[in-house]
Parts: structure tokens; C-alpha cells; sequence
């Protein structure tokens, strides 16, 4: 008898911590931090493809956390935020290159363009 009263509580408890995921606010958070950084340096116009990916997985995980996909939602903000982070990298690069009039990280055309990718690269 107790056995049958404890495997229908753990059957519950099981169905309620289903029932309540936690929502991906952090996650949220984190990828509209990067979007945004990412616009500050002009990755729209530098990176776009990525950046635009950033911005579509971006909506994507809104929508899904306004329609209660919160782990749906929380997939699309991690990718949201590596492709932001991909974009402002790649944006900055290309600055980079520019203001150093060679080809940064190919070589040792740059010291800088070498300590960010190094950077970048450590990170991943």
C-alpha cells in the first residue's frame, strides 16, 4: 500500500518539475546584450549575414517565450548570442583590418588584429 501511494507521488512530482520549466530570462538577457553590442560596432553593416542570423534566432526565442516554448526559446537565445558574438568579432575584425590597411591576422601584418583573435579564439 505505501509502495503504490509512493510511486504515485513520485509520478506527480514528476509531471509538476515537467510542468514547470524555468523560464530563459538569462538567456534572453545574454543575447540581447550581445545584439546590442554588436550593433555598437557596426556589425550590420560589416557582418551581415551573422548578424542578421543573430537578429532572426533573436525573435525567435521572444516568440517562443511570449507562446511558453521556454526551452525552445532558451535554444534560440544561446544561438542568438553566438551569433552576435560571431558578428561584433567579425565587425571588429574588419575594422581592424581596415584601420591597419593589411590583411590583420594573416600574418604578422597586425599585433593587434593577432591579440584579438587570440582572444576570441580562447574563449571557444
Amino acid at each position: 500500500m505505501i509502495a503504490k501511494h509512493f510511486s504515485r507521488l513520485a509520478l506527480l512530482a514528476l509531471v509538476f518539475a515537467a510542468a514547470c520549466q524555468s523560464k530563459p530570462l538569462h538567456e534572453l538577457a545574454l543575447a540581447d546584450v550581445a545584439i546590442r553590442a554588436a550593433q555598437r560596432v557596426k556589425a550590420d553593416a560589416l557582418a551581415p549575414d551573422t548578424y542578421r542570423r543573430a537578429e532572426n534566432h533573436y525573435l525567435r526565442a521572444k516568440r517562443d517565450y511570449q507562446e511558453g516554448y521556454y526551452d525552445s526559446s532558451r535554444r534560440f537565445a544561446d544561438d542568438a548570442r553566438r551569433l552576435a558574438e560571431q558578428a561584433e568579432y567579425q565587425a571588429l575584425l574588419k575594422q581592424l583590418r581596415t584601420r591597419t590597411g593589411g590583411d590583420a591576422g594573416a600574418g604578422a601584418a597586425s599585433p593587434g588584429a593577432s591579440d584579438l583573435e587570440k582572444t576570441f579564439s580562447e574563449g571557444k
